[in-house]
């Protein structure tokens, strides 16, 4: 088997060298998908003492853990969207403490029951294609979890691939909670702007909140189907 590893290093550091935010996390729906996870964290953990967030990107949700938890913890494989997560988290005025570093999603080198809330979002899916890797990542995640803690894990999803996520989830852990977005129509949108999204109107309405409400109310109609980023909580099986 290739070292995944060393070659996600390689691709990732190269995306965030030539990409300012290769996956638009500053768009509506994304910041969306952020606040509906971290109001599912604080349904099953209110007061956290230790989080973390894997494959931290940019830093769109870890500067917005300051507050939820005293200690943060996050990581990625790009020591370039490392440097901006710390930025990113630097400016802020919080008594949070951040451990922001360089880090392996499919060996993360945590303590085991070291963390009350882990975040594992858009991360199994990109990150291979492979189901035994998947596997592996969410185990590894699983086992830094303090007795009580979840994993909130989300991903874009077709809603036919729906029952295949879920069955792999539950190989590892048990499923408490699933999330549904309402973002499918928000995404069409984003594609039928693909063409004009550097002008200043695409990037208005892609970071409009509500345009974002509106097209969500509309996928909230579709049930799961009008969800593209499907999320689940899970706990270990233990």
């Amino acid at each position: 088997m290739p070292d995944v590893s060393q070659k996600d290093a390689v691709y990732y550091e190269r995306l965030y060298q030539t990409h300012a935010d290769p996956w638009s996390y500053a768009e509506a729906a994304e910041q969306a998908k952020y606040r509906i996870t971290l109001e599912a964290a604080r349904r099953w953990q209110p007061h956290p003492e230790r989080v973390l967030e894997v494959a931290c990107s940019l830093g769109y949700l870890t500067h917005q853990l300051a507050g939820y938890a005293p200690n943060v913890y996050a990581f990625d494989v790009s020591e370039t969207a490392v440097a901006q997560t710390r930025e990113r988290c630097r400016s802020l005025d919080t008594p949070t403490q951040f451990d922001i570093r360089v880090g392996d999603a499919i060996e993360p080198d945590y303590p085991q029951g070291f963390f009350d809330v882990i975040f594992l979002e858009d991360v199994l899916l990109e990150i291979t294609e492979e189901a035994t890797v998947r596997a592996r990542i969410l185990r590894n995640t699983l086992r830094l979890l303090r007795p009580g803690g979840v994993v909130i894990l989300t991903d874009y999803q077709q809603p036919s691939h729906q029952a295949v996520y879920v069955a792999e989830a539950q190989s590892q852990g048990r499923i408490v909670e699933k999330l549904y977005f309402h973002d499918r129509y928000w995404f069409r949108l984003r594609g039928f702007l693909k063409a004009l999204r550097r002008t200043a109107l695409a990037k208005a309405l892609l970071r409009s909140e509500t345009v974002y409400r509106a097209l969500a109310r509309l996928g909230a109609g579709k049930g799961p189907e009008g969800s593209k980023h499907f999320g689940l909580i899970i706990q270990p099986l233990s």
